[in-house]
């Protein structure tokens, strides 16, 4: 009898494979963050040198337009940009101004999916979706007839929400992916699944994603498009930015055992009868 022992045992973690195999597939379970102001990390970066324009009274290129720190300006700006996020690309005027006169606009925004409770392994798929709003009036908006494209680029180092401007914008690699955009009012999507495992299996190279127009893009109204969206300050709870990501539960580990030390006896029962 003493010979068969090492046979059950060794046939064991083949069973327990087989077993897991069995199971049927768990559904896969949809997991949202969209973080408020308080919570969020969120920012607009803007290229526009002129001081006091929009009623900030310093130049936007070193002025950082989050809300947090817009607020704390007396008089408080004209226009409340921190309520929102933007991407355009423009050409700097020709003249004594040149670059001052620029439009450009990039936004920053860092979620944590660490607090999840998922594992890299476990993400099936991830967005990141922003709500697009009309543009301001320097600007037109993106149609099906003239469309945009904004680039997603992972961000490589670390910047603070209320202090980073344009001039101290932080290295960035890609892009990651890239959307069209076709209208306002409405969702837009981008693909974040591999940026999401990354930051799950090594949280602390979690910098976040900038989003960046990569090309001029005129409209037929001779203005520049842009892409602006809502941001975490935005009134409305249910427009703001928010990471969407799909995972499959871990199967749990009972289960498996049980269903395993089930077909081995299953098996055992069929060696007897033959």
């Amino acid at each position: 009898m003493s010979h068969n022992v090492p046979a059950k045992a060794a046939s064991l973690a083949p069973l327990l494979l087989l077993a897991t195999l069995a199971q049927p597939a768990q559904a896969a379970m949809n997991l949202t963050l969209q973080p408020d102001e308080a919570a969020s990390q969120d920012v607009f970066v803007y290229e526009f040198a002129v001081p006091g324009a929009f009623g900030i009274a310093t130049a936007a290129r070193v002025t950082n337009l989050d809300s947090q720190t817009l607020n704390s300006l007396v008089p408080l700006p004209a226009v409340p940009f921190g309520n929102f996020l933007g991407s355009s690309n423009t050409v700097p005027l020709i003249g004594a101004q040149g670059e001052s006169r620029a439009h450009d606009t990039r936004s920053l925004l860092r979620f944590d999916p660490g607090g999840l409770g998922i594992t890299a392994g476990q993400v099936v798929s991830a967005s990141l979706r922003l709500f697009a709003l009309p543009g301001l009036p320097p600007f037109d908006n993106p149609t099906p007839a003239q469309a945009i494209t904004t680039d997603l680029h992972r961000v490589t180092e670390s910047w603070s929400e209320t202090g980073v401007t344009w001039e101290t914008q932080p290295a960035v690699s890609g892009p990651v992916t890239s959307v069209t955009q076709d209208g306002v009012n409405q969702w837009v999507s981008f693909d974040v699944t591999a940026l999401v495992r990354d930051w799950l299996a090594d949280p602390a190279g979690n910098f976040g994603v900038e989003l960046r127009q990569p090309d001029i893009v005129m409209a037929a109204s001779g203005k520049p498009l842009a892409s602006l969206y809502a941001s975490s300050a935005w009134a409305d709870a249910g427009l703001r930015p928010m990471l969407e990501i799909s995972a499959v539960p871990e199967p749990s580990t009972p289960v498996l055992l049980a269903g395993g030390l089930g077909l081995f006896g299953w098996v055992k029962r069929r060696r007897r009868q033959a």
